[in-house]
This record gives C-alpha cells, structure tokens and sequence, in this order.
C-alpha cells in the first residue's frame, strides 16, 4: 500500500506543479502583453504631435 500511495501522491504532485506553472505563465505573459501594449489610432498609425517652440515666450506648444 506505501509503494501505491507513493505513487499517487507523485503523480498528484507533478500535476498540481504543472497546473500551477501554467497559471503562472499566464499571468506573466498579460503582464507582459499590458507593459508592451501601445495604443494605437484609427487607421494603425499612431498620433504624432509635434511641436514647436513660440519666438517670444520660449514655451513649446503644439503647431497648428
């Protein structure tokens, strides 16, 4: 009976640890995929402001 549950218990085992790498994994893996992700605007391209600096002022405001 010892040798059987041995047995069990190692295969229970391995596949709880199995379980529990692939949860992991794909936690990891959003995590991964959220920190990456960029947003992006209609048609793909993303918007692009550009600016410019006013003469006078010396602030950067965006051209218009």
């Amino acid at each position: 009976m010892s040798a059987v549950s041995t047995i069990l218990t190692t295969v229970v085992a391995t596949a709880g640890a199995v379980a529990l790498y692939r949860f992991v994994k794909s936690k990891r893996d959003e995590l991964e995929n959220f920190f990456t992700a960029r947003p992006q605007a209609e048609g793909g391209a993303e918007p692009v402001i550009d600016y410019e600096q006013d003469p006078e002022t010396g602030v950067y405001r965006p051209k218009p």
